[in-house]
Formats: C-alpha cells, structure tokens, sequence
C-alpha cells in the first residue's frame, strides 16, 4: 500500500502541476499568443520530454535526480498540453477535463478491484499504439475532420486500456524502487486520454 500511495501522490502532483501549467498559458491571453506564435517552444518541449524520458529510465533511482528530472519532464508536457488547449474553446476544455477525470477513476478503480490478469493486453496495445502514430502521421498530410474524430475516439480507447493495464502492471509487476516508471507511465496514459477525449469532442476556436 506504500507503493500505491507514493505513486499516486507523485502523479496527484504532475496532474496538479500540468494543470497549473496549462491553465496559466490558457487564461492569458498573451501567454495564448505567445505559444501560439513561437512554434519552435513547442519543438523544444517536445523533444526535450524525450530527452528526459531517457534521463529518467537512466537515473530513476537516484534521489533527488530523479525527481528533479521528473518535475523538468512534467513542465515541459505541461507546456504542451497548453500550447494544444489554446486552440480549444474553454466548455470543451472543461468537458474533456471532466471526462478524463471520471473515466480516470472509474477505470482505476475496477482495476484496483479486479482479480483478473491485464497483463497479457500489453502487446495488442503498443500494436494500437503505433497504428494511432501512424494514423496521426497520415492526418498531418491528409488531413480530414472525420479522421481527426476517428482518430480522437480510438485514441481515447487505447488510453483508457493503457490505464488499466499500467494500473496492473504497478499492483503486480512493479517493485517498490520503479515508482518513478509507474508515475510516468499512467501520467502519459492520463493525459493522453484527456488530448484524445478533447480531440473528440473538442469544438475549435475561430
């Protein structure tokens, strides 16, 4: 029960973090057109959080490394969640939070009382995942509303059954030294499903 509590006081902390984050950049409008207009943050965000990904699988067990690597790597997500909500209208952006958040807690908690075995759905959905990667790239050059809200319902799918399945990997594969791998693995799985559930649902800005 330490192990659970210690990983869900770390994501507690990125999701609270994140939502600060995001919430600053969208409530001012000169943070808006900053962001809006300085796309090479948005490419520094993004490559960095890779960079600290690696970092973090690295010195994962090395205090306070790690969790100084951590906070780097929710700031810079946290930037890009921002960066993506300020082209959303704020109903939507509540409505998603909202969704995010029951099906968060709905999802954790019949894992957390299920006594069947997820650990085998690991392999159809890294397979999902790459099929939404790809489906993504070829939105980037092809790009249609109605795969865009394909691709929005089918990545919220995906997600919601990462949630399960990272939530049985922390109860019976983890040890208690991966608490950062855990946090950070059901911190993307959560956001993710909140970039999806948005993408689906999301009414744009003029």
């Amino acid at each position: 029960m330490g192990f659970l509590r210690k990983v869900y006081g770390i994501l507690s902390a990125q999701i609270l973090l994140s939502t600060i984050v995001a919430g600053v950049i969208y409530s001012s409008s000169t943070a808006t057109q900053f962001v809006q207009t300085n796309n090479w943050m948005l490419l520094i965000a993004l490559i960095g959080s890779l960079g600290l990904i690696f970092a973090l699988m690295v010195y994962r067990h090395q205090t306070p490394t790690n969790y100084i690597l951590l906070t780097a790597f929710t700031v810079m997500e946290a930037y890009s969640v921002g960066v993506v909500v300020t082209f959303y209208e704020v109903q939507s952006v509540i409505e998603a939070f909202m969704l995010t958040f029951a099906v968060t807690a709905g999802l954790t908690i019949y894992t957390l009382q299920s006594k069947r075995d997820f650990s085998s759905m690991g392999a159809g959905l890294f397979a999902a995942l790459w099929i939404l990667i790809i489906a993504g790239i070829m939105q980037l050059f092809f790009p249609s509303p109605m795969m865009d809200k394909a691709i929005g319902i089918g990545g919220a799918l995906v997600f919601s059954l990462f949630i399960i399945f990272d939530t049985h990997m922390l109860m019976h594969k983890h040890s208690p030294e991966e608490y950062i791998v855990a946090s950070v693995n059901l911190y993307l799985d959560i956001l993710n499903l909140f970039l999806h559930i948005l993408r689906a649902i999301g009414e744009r800005k003029n």
